[in-house]
């Protein structure tokens, strides 16, 4: 199955069935696979940032990368795709666990079908 190098995919698999969209993997520095469990695709993102808040509304955004880290160790089910915006070229997750919303800033969206 080829590459898709496009929003587009993600953008309708988000748009159609939201919740079965999971993290299924993390490469730092800058790559995130989101699986979808519906349509057996899989949506990876390279990152140009990312971003948190902290707990009040108006704290300024901080780099995520390790907040992001721990909650894919210790809780991967309760994170989900929780925003898509291709025009803006970016993706938001919640974490259910934490309640910490991350920002991620994409350079380039990529999906692709998963093995079965």
């Amino acid at each position: 199955m080829p590459t898709f190098k496009s929003g587009a995919f993600i953008q309708q698999c988000y748009s159609v069935h939201p919740l079965s969209l999971s993290l299924k993997a993390l490469t730092l520095p800058d790559r995130v696979v989101v699986a979808c469990a519906n349509c057996n695709m899989r949506h990876r993102f390279i990152a140009r940032a990312l971003t948190t808040r902290g707990g009040e509304e108006g704290n300024v955004e901080r780099d995520a990368t390790h907040d992001l880290v721990k909650c894919a160790a210790l809780h991967p089910v309760e994170l989900r795709v929780s925003a898509v915006d291709v025009v803006q070229d970016s993706v938001k997750f919640r974490c259910g666990e934490c309640r910490r919303t991350y920002h991620l800033v994409v350079s380039a969206f990529e999906t692709y079908q998963q093995d079965a």
